[in-house]
């Protein structure tokens, strides 16, 4: 029978026939369907999941630790020197501007000394006839106590009277000298005073050091009502603090401290210079002097630092992050990493600072410990170990069947050894 009449022969069924048909075709293809899907998945492995908490770990070391206090203040210079003109006079010349770096008793400016040329010129004659006139009666005065001798020594044979003899002596008494001494002593005193005022016209630095502030300028008339010019020496700077009575005893004398200068983007080491042994009646507060290297003169007086101080240190003692020490059921607990599985460990803890906590007892030396999703974690809690001591864990070996976290852990440590070190 051809397509065509087997066609014509349905077309003939009635309406109730033709929907069963249909039907029924249908069923037996959903249950082909079913038969081949069903073969499909006999053949593929049942996933069961797991259930395990990430978490990251580090192995327990000793350390040093120390707690602290951080302190605030202003830099000041160690140094500084307001220049005053030591007499009064009209500003001839100026030899630096702001910012220069000087030595001490180098010129800044100078004062006109045309006023005071004629006395200066008057004081040096004075002084030159004054020691010429003081060497010549020395150069007599020798003389006249030679020929004594020799008069004494006529007047002995009777070569010549008494009268020559007393002449001759008065004539080498040193009360001429005296007088000539006390001359050139005088005009020597008054040449040296006219010489200061005169050399006192070039205005020095009384400092080495950084010329900060400049205010005079040439024909001002410079006088020591007011400073002309500043000179600060920033070699060593200095940051003074104020402490409370609680604190004062911990602190010593020559202690090194952390000043962070956030304006200078810089944090350098300090020294504890000066510590004062009584409160201030004001504020109660004791004050100490923390010196700053600063060769570089980066730092700048009136810059806001921060000083960190260390009150306790204990070196070499088990300390663990701060973080790693949960509070279960009234107990400081850590939770200590064995095989895949964590263990809640009672813990008893020292000093703390905040960052780092020391433990006195409960856990030892090379342990693991969870320091990240311990919150989540309950003894014989199932872990999985993501990260160890800063460095990411295989996590392709910890899928292997034959490899554990504890093993993975062995493997990591010497990993890190072996690259240098631990990472904290």
């Amino acid at each position: 029978m051809s397509l065509k009449d087997k066609w014509k022969k349905f077309k003939g069924i009635s309406r109730t026939k033709k929907i069963i048909t249909i039907v029924v075709v249908l069923i037996l293809i959903l249950f082909l369907i079913g038969r081949i899907m069903g073969s499909r998945g006999e053949n593929q492995p049942v996933e069961v999941k797991q259930s395990y908490i990430p978490v990251n770990a580090q192995t327990v070391q000793k350390q040093d630790i120390s707690t602290n206090i951080t302190l605030s203040g202003k830099i000041q210079a160690d140094k500084e020197a307001a220049v005053l003109p030591k007499t009064m006079g009209r500003v001839q010349s100026i030899a630096v501007k702001v910012g220069d770096v000087v030595k001490k008793d180098q010129v800044l400016f100078s004062l006109d000394r045309a006023d005071m040329q004629a006395t200066y010129d008057q004081a040096a004659a004075g002084y030159a006839l004054a020691e010429a006139a003081y060497e010549m009666n020395q150069d007599k005065y020798e003389k006249a106590k030679a020929d004594y001798e020799k008069a004494k020594q006529l007047y002995e044979i009777g070569a010549i009277s008494k009268a020559d003899l007393e002449m001759a002596e008065l004539q080498a008494s040193d009360a001429v000298l005296r007088t000539a001494e006390a001359q050139f002593a005088q005009a020597k005193s008054q040449y040296d005073a006219v010489s200061k005022s005169y050399n006192d016209m070039d205005v020095k630095a009384p400092i080495g050091g950084i010329v900060t502030a400049l205010d005079v300028k040439i024909g001002d008339m410079a006088t020591n009502a007011a400073p002309a010019a500043t000179v600060v020496d920033m070699e060593t700077v200095y940051v003074n603090v104020s402490i409370s009575e609680k604190i004062i005893n911990l602190i010593k004398g020559d202690q090194e401290v952390l000043v962070d200068i956030a304006s200078a983007k810089k944090s350098v080491k300090g020294k504890i210079d000066s510590l004062s042994l009584s409160a201030d009646r004001q504020t109660g507060k004791y004050e100490l002097k923390v010196f700053i290297d600063n060769k570089d003169r980066f730092i700048k007086p009136g810059m806001f630092a921060k000083v960190t101080i260390d009150t306790a240190t204990k070196k070499d003692v088990l300390a663990v992050p701060a973080e790693a020490i949960t509070f279960h059921n009234g107990l400081n607990v850590a939770y200590v990493i064995e095989g895949n599985k964590v263990q809640e460990r009672e813990v008893t803890t020292g000093l703390e600072n905040g960052k780092q906590t020391e433990v006195l007892s409960g856990l030892s030396e090379g342990e693991v410990i969870v320091i990240k999703g311990m919150n989540f974690v309950k003894d014989e809690s199932e872990i999985k170990l993501i990260e160890l001591d800063g460095v990411p864990v295989n996590q392709e070996a910890q899928q292997n069947s034959g490899t554990d976290n504890g093993e993975d852990m062995e493997d990591q440590k010497e990993g890190t050894q072996a690259g240098g070190g631990t990472e904290q």
